[in-house]
């Protein structure tokens, strides 16, 4: 008893290619991704200015701290994971274009995280009015 094959199905598969715009447009966003990035973290430099109304020992200025982190590691941490994300969509021949975007996208969310935080910090112990 013989057995035909289908020469359909023993043919090597080509890979199938990644189409130019969709290289052309995640590579906009990841542009964009990383200058939207580079402004953020100049805006958490201004979280220091939520610690002016904290006293000098106060845990205030450790929320401070905690927000600036929040912001600059989070949005260190979108970057590192999203561009790691389009490599691996490169290499298994999927959309990159979703995962730029979604980079592009989730950027900006630990500032505002880490801004949020260094904005209650400055209730937790406001400065005493000076007594003359």
């Amino acid at each position: 008893m013989t057995t035909t094959s289908d020469p359909a199905l023993s043919a090597p598969t080509r890979p199938q290619r990644i189409p130019g715009w969709d290289k052309g447009i995640a590579a906009v966003c990841l542009v964009l991704a990383l200058m939207a990035a580079i402004f953020l973290t100049g805006v958490t430099g201004m979280f220091a200015m939520a610690g002016d109304s904290c006293a000098p020992s106060s845990p205030c200025m450790d929320e401070v701290g905690r927000g600036i982190n929040v912001s600059l590691l989070g949005m260190g941490a979108v970057l590192v994971i999203g561009l790691g994300c389009v490599i691996i969509a490169a290499i298994t021949r999927t959309r990159l274009i979703v995962w730029a975007l979604a980079t592009l996208l989730l950027v900006p969310i630990p500032c505002f995280v880490g801004s949020n935080i260094a904005n209650h910090a400055m209730q937790l112990s406001p400065t005493a009015p000076s007594q003359p």
